[in-house]
């Protein structure tokens, strides 16, 4: 083959070659950049529904929050959440837009919004049907000492309020009251200030409980009707919902007690030198009706308090006492020093309220409580 020939062969050759290559190096680049589109996109659609999915489980623990996210870094991408009360066919909800993005400020950059309806499930705030008074009882009980019992109605902090309380006391079996020990309450809008003797408008002892005294803590908030199956309490506090606990030693509780404080006692023991600071629902139950708490020494207490057994307190309990079993094992003694039991709606209902910060197995879950979503 002539020299000339054979150059333009190869010539030839060689921009075949070279065409070939720089072809699939396109198509590999082309390749490269379609992977890292669907990933970055893959990537910020999964972003904007983690940050829907986000702001409403944070709404769950706290039902006023609305602050949403500013530029949060998650993963590699940026998420923005915004929450807005809003109105979806005429039901309350909060309309949840989130908007994600990856590879910011590149060429690569892809963004994604999702946007979710969301309507709090909420239990019933009933008032409880158990509580008939300051302190309600199904067994006999005896106030002694400088005790003090108040169902006139009080704010959270124990400030009076005037026409809107209930008996100061409220019990199955006898009463007496004893030693310099007062009971106060309303009846009929009309208020009486704690006495002894307690005006008789005021207690009502020797009562039946139509369909029979409730022997459990769902059972006092009123069962399965109100939106309390049987364990729904306790499960609240396994949960830990809102700071809830529960123990079977109260050595291992935390304070400021809140939320739903379950103290489950062997049978036949008591929490004794007992201190109860804090506030929400505080219960000492087991299935034999034989937990007790007693010498209630210390600390403060604003909600609804229950047990099985209760005697000797000495502390300040703002709400309502229940006591559950019909023959406590400790005797009748509610209080013989300078307790206090001060009767108030308003840390009742802030108890009930409580039972709604929990996801727990009888509330609805958090995909049921969204309305609609769209992306």
């Amino acid at each position: 083959m002539p020299g000339k020939a054979l150059i333009i062969l190869l010539a030839g050759i060689m921009g075949i070659a070279g065409l070939t290559y720089l072809n699939i190096f396109e198509s590999g680049k082309r390749m490269t950049e379609s992977t890292t589109d669907t990933f970055n996109s893959t990537q910020a659609k999964n972003l904007a529904e983690a940050g829907a999915q986000m702001a409403v489980r944070q709404m769950i623990i706290d039902t006023n929050w609305r602050e949403g996210y500013s530029n949060l870094n998650l993963l590699g991408g940026v998420i923005n959440v915004r929450c807005v009360d809003t109105l979806f066919d005429t039901i309350s909800v909060v309309k949840v837009e989130s908007f994600a993005k990856m590879a910011v400020n590149t060429n690569a950059e892809k963004s994604h919004t999702a946007v979710c309806y969301y309507n709090k499930y909420r239990k019933k705030t009933v008032f409880p049907p158990a509580i008939r008074g300051s302190i309600t009882t199904n067994s006999t009980i005896t106030t002694l000492g400088d005790m003090n019992v108040d169902g006139r109605d009080h704010t959270m902090t124990g400030t009076l309020l005037s026409g809107t309380g209930s008996l100061g006391i409220w019990t199955t079996g006898n009463l007496f009251q004893s030693g310099s020990s007062t009971i106060g309450g309303t009846a009929a809008g009309t208020d009486y200030a704690p006495t002894k003797p307690a005006d008789p408008n005021t207690v009502s002892y020797l009562q039946t409980y139509a369909g029979g005294y409730p022997t459990t803590p769902d059972g006092i908030m009123g069962g399965a009707l109100n939106g309390y199956p049987e364990g729904t309490l306790k499960a609240i506090a396994v949960s830990g919902a809102g700071g809830s606990q529960y123990v079977t030693n109260p050595v291992n509780l935390t304070y400021p007690l809140k939320g739903v404080t379950y103290v489950e006692l062997p049978a036949n023991t008591s929490w004794t030198s007992a201190n109860v600071a804090g506030s929400g629902i505080l219960i000492i139950h087991n299935s034999t009706l034989s937990a007790g708490i007693a010498n209630i020494n210390s600390g403060i207490f604003a909600g609804i308090m229950m047990a099985d057994d209760i005697v000797r307190i000495h502390t300040t309990v703002i709400g309502a006492l229940i006591g559950i079993s019909p023959n406590p094992s400790s005797g009748n003694c509610i209080g013989n020093g300078t307790g206090s039991i001060l009767f108030s709606r308003e840390a009742i209902m802030n108890a009930v309220n409580l039972v709604n910060l929990t996801n727990s197995i009888n509330a609805l879950s958090v995909n049921q409580q969204i309305l609609y979503w769209y992306e």
